[in-house]
């Protein structure tokens, strides 16, 4: 389909899509800050996606196509957490190119019909075409191809969520990827006993209902070790590390350094 008026070369930028039913585990990084050059960072260090908060990230609406496309650079996967469920601003994260939208708080199965209906072009879905914002840049959409749909990821972190999980799945998202923090909060547990539970526990409970519906199970872990212990549960995409935890770690073993250094040297 052509827009008239839309110029005929692209660059020939493919846009890098995360196989999240490919059966591997997928390490991603978080983004909360707003400059590129973070993005730039991370994504030249090998993680399968960069994840991008715009729900309680710094990035505004219009700074995301700028960290969508410092991914693209590497060839590195997008994934943009939305602030909701609007669909005007849906609209625009998918025209800047997103790899998939992570939606917060989806609660029950119209909600979650609704939103893939967003992210897939008809007859799969009912998102309008409007590419010109990635023009002339990539290689125009072949509308009604699956691997050109973006990905719709659904966030379970709540009672109700979890209460209507197999309704959620049933409508057919590409992931589900668990909010463990504000799960924990609304089941009135702590993360550390919500994480900690095993096999016989909730989330190992989502991962297998997920993998049965053909639903590929992603959560939040922010380190490498929760990462696999998660992992180990059935989980097949999660951050394994943002920038905000990475900056902070980095500072705090630069300045346990700095303290060795400031003690007074040993008298002989």
């Amino acid at each position: 389909m052509k827009i008239y008026g839309e110029s005929e070369r692209s660059s020939g930028l493919q846009t890098p899509r995360l196989a999240l039913d490919d059966g591997r585990t997928h390490p991603g990084a978080w983004v909360s800050f707003r400059d590129p050059a973070v993005v730039d960072i991370l994504a030249a260090e090998g993680f399968d996606w960069i994840g991008i908060d715009g729900q309680h990230g710094g990035p505004e609406g219009s700074e995301l196509q700028h960290l969508i496309e410092a991914a693209h650079v590497f060839s590195v996967p997008s994934l943009v957490r939305v602030p909701g469920h609007d669909m005007g601003t849906i609209g625009r994260v998918l025209d800047a190119g997103a790899g998939g939208i992570i939606f917060p708080t989806v609660e029950n199965a119209a909600t979650a019909a609704s939103l893939a209906a967003a992210c897939r072009f008809p007859p799969r879905g009912k998102r309008s075409y409007g590419p010109t914002r990635r023009s002339p840049r990539y290689p125009k959409q072949i509308l009604g191809n699956p691997q050109e749909d973006t990905l719709c990821i659904l966030m379970i972190e709540t009672v109700d969520g979890l209460a209507n999980l197999d309704e959620i799945l049933a409508t057919g998202p590409d992931g589900i990827f668990v909010g463990p923090y504000d799960l924990a909060l609304s089941l009135g547990t702590t993360l550390e006993e919500l994480t900690g539970a095993g096999e016989d526990g909730i989330l190992a409970d989502i991962a297998r209902r997920c993998t049965a519906a053909g639903v590929t199970p992603g959560i939040y872990a922010g380190e490498a070790g929760l990462a696999e212990k998660l992992a180990n549960l059935g989980y097949r995409f999660m951050p394994t590390a943002s920038d905000t935890g990475l900056l902070a770690v980095a500072a705090r073993n630069a300045v346990s350094s700095a303290e060795r250094l400031a003690q007074p040297a040993a008298v002989s």
